[in-house]
């Protein structure tokens, strides 16, 4: 996660691989990848994603804090910018 950040303070985009619950985070995550969010950002504590396949406006355009976005985050991303 520390890697994502760091790109994200450097002003990248990156492709991450979650789980496709994220766009429910409010449910136990059951697991951490298959799924490909675009991260636009973060301020402080929170990560900002776009989510095209998200069932609701919110889900689509998202945020979540660092430490939620990291139980669906499965470590592996691509930066795009």
């Amino acid at each position: 996660m520390p890697d994502l950040l760091t790109l994200l303070d450097r002003g990248r985009l990156v492709m991450a691989s979650v789980h496709k619950e994220i766009r429910r985070p409010e449910n136990p995550a059951p697991g951490k990848y298959g799924h490909l969010v675009l991260v636009t950002g973060r301020q402080g504590d929170t990560v900002h994603f776009r989510n095209p396949s998200g069932h609701t406006a919110p889900a689509r355009n998202a945020s979540l804090p660092v430490a939620q976005f990291a139980e669906l985050f499965g470590g592996r991303g691509v930066s795009l910018t």
